[in-house]
């Protein structure tokens, strides 16, 4: 399959893309981020794959530390490998990912901060 005989999904990410990127710009905290880009993988994964499942959810990781920073756990890989493999799917997810890892890194670097604040005063 050539380059461009790939299938887009580019369209259904649009429709997500604001909202998600409000939600990751509310989170609080490192594991609301984690928890929001786990969220939305799994719904958008669910609205282009018809054997996603509710439960596929706790195969679905995010590690801001790794590249790329998130992981597919079997049984979930095996059921989305062939659309990674013939659609722009991985790079969406990679376009997800960004945001979050920013967002964490955020987080943990003002936790930094506060503690050596703190260990000065």
């Amino acid at each position: 399959m050539g380059k461009d005989d790939r299938i887009s999904y580019i369209k259904e990410f649009k429709r997500i893309e604001s909202e998600y990127r409000e939600k990751l710009s509310i989170a609080k905290t490192p594991v609301e981020v984690g928890d929001t880009f786990i969220d939305y993988v799994h719904g958008f994964l669910k609205s282009i794959h018809p054997d996603i499942k509710q439960r596929d959810i706790e195969y679905i990781e995010f590690d801001p530390e790794i590249e790329p920073p998130f992981r597919f756990e079997k049984p979930l890989d095996e059921k989305i490998k062939e659309v990674l493999d013939s659609s722009d799917l991985e790079s969406i997810l990679l376009k997800m990912a960004e945001p979050a890892k920013h967002r964490y890194r955020k987080f943990v670097k003002d936790e930094d901060r506060t503690e050596l604040f703190r260990r000065h005063e």
